[in-house]
């Protein structure tokens, strides 16, 4: 008899790596055949539709997120109630074996889960709050998870799970899609045009933490060393809430000079983004924050575009620095320059490094490696495999 799964998702966009990660979840179990996956999410949207085409059964329960305002939290504390008896139902009917949590934000809606007479497993991929808020969620996790999943050893450390985490590596891109082969080096996009190459690229949407400002710094450095040759490229546009940030960048490119090199192409879908990277030569990853892996780098990867990022959270994890991509200290502008232009001054170092970050991927970043790596944290996979109910023995109790 099949196990039944049922994967809860706090988000139905498609737009962001913790919803595609989910996706690729759900239609990695399905494909093994070996699971009964069914889905709960808060609305209809893009990833409603992929996994139902993926043949997954999916549930629309609608609730609110947690906001950080009196209303918001008002609201959410009445959709909590009538979701959270909704799931429960849900969970208790089909008889479900394991509710798979997507991410932190899913958090409160663990309990619901685990009085349905689930067995509950927290997948973590983002890092957030300070030392108190870690504490919270650990307590919280060991009230109601029988395991925790997280994506890099950098969040295992961050949240000092210590052994009670299971480190599951994110599959790279859908090498189908993130094909360098496939697109011309020179394309157009939504709003100018990536020339052949030289091009430096950000990916991300204009809110702060992800380090715009800091692209923008680093190219001016950029243009200083190599000349008018080199252009850049921002995959993304404003997010609502953050529209202010989004005009203070565009200031700041008038300011440094950068109106005539920059490209910005609003937000893309994601199957568009591997068509823009198709004429980049190197991705710039700066962000302000400490990143928990690093979906975005991964895509380029695939995409034979060089990696300069800051040596933040998780992203070291990703590549080897100096080989297969390169790490600089947060903050160091004039370093991140230099090696950019090092890179775009240098076939053979390109070459070497991209060439070394394909095989990095396809060794460490794959589908099978992915599902098996939650096959062995539901028990249900290779004998090898810890089944949940031996938690005590995990946590080396």
């Amino acid at each position: 008899m099949k196990k039944k799964i049922c994967i809860f998702c706090s988000l139905t966009s498609f737009n962001t790596g913790m919803p595609v990660s989910t996706y690729k979840l759900a239609a990695g179990l399905v494909g093994t055949g070996r699971y009964d996956v069914s889905a709960v999410l808060p609305g209809d949207g893009e990833l409603v539709e992929r996994m139902r085409r993926a043949g997954v059964d999916v549930c629309v329960i609608p609730f609110r997120r947690l906001r950080a305002n009196p209303l918001s939290m008002l609201m959410f504390m009445f959709t909590w109630v009538t979701a959270g008896l909704r799931l429960r139902r849900f969970v208790r009917g089909r008889g479900v074996d394991i509710v798979h949590f997507s991410d932190l934000i899913d958090a409160p809606f663990y309990p619901w889960a685990r009085v349905a007479g689930a067995k509950v497993v927290a997948h973590v991929r983002v890092c957030a709050g300070g030392p108190l808020a870690g504490l919270l969620f650990r307590i919280w996790t060991d009230l109601f998870c029988s395991r925790i999943v997280t994506i890099s050893k950098f969040v295992r450390r961050y949240y000092r799970f210590g052994r009670r985490a299971v480190v599951v590596y994110n599959p790279g891109p859908d090498r189908k899609v993130f094909d360098p082969g496939a697109y011309p080096r020179k394309t157009t996009v939504a709003k100018g045009s990536v020339p052949a190459a030289p091009a430096v690229i950000m990916v991300a949407s204009f809110r702060r933490d992800k380090g715009h400002h800091n692209f923008l710094e680093i190219a001016a450095r950029i243009r200083e060393r190599a000349g008018d040759k080199v252009r850049f490229v921002i995959v993304g546009g404003e997010v609502k809430g953050h529209e202010g940030y989004y005009e203070e960048m565009m200031d700041r490119v008038h300011v440094l000079g950068l109106e005539g090199c920059l490209t910005v192409t609003g937000n893309l879908p994601h199957e568009s983004v591997p068509i823009v990277m198709a004429g980049a030569s190197v991705l710039l990853h700066v962000p302000d924050w400490e990143e928990a892996l690093g979906g975005v780098i991964l895509e380029a990867m695939a995409m034979s575009v060089a990696v300069v990022a800051y040596g933040c959270g998780g992203v070291g994890e990703c590549f080897t620095d100096g080989g297969s991509g390169y790490l600089v200290r947060r903050g160091d502008f004039g370093a991140a320059a230099d090696r950019v232009v090092s890179l775009l001054e240098s076939p053979v170092l390109m070459k070497k490094t991209v060439t070394e970050a394909c095989r990095a991927l396809d060794a460490k970043f794959t589908m099978d490696k992915y599902i098996a790596g939650i096959e062995r944290v539901y028990g249900y996979g290779p004998e090898d495999a810890a089944p949940m109910d031996s938690l005590k023995k995990i946590r080396g109790r």
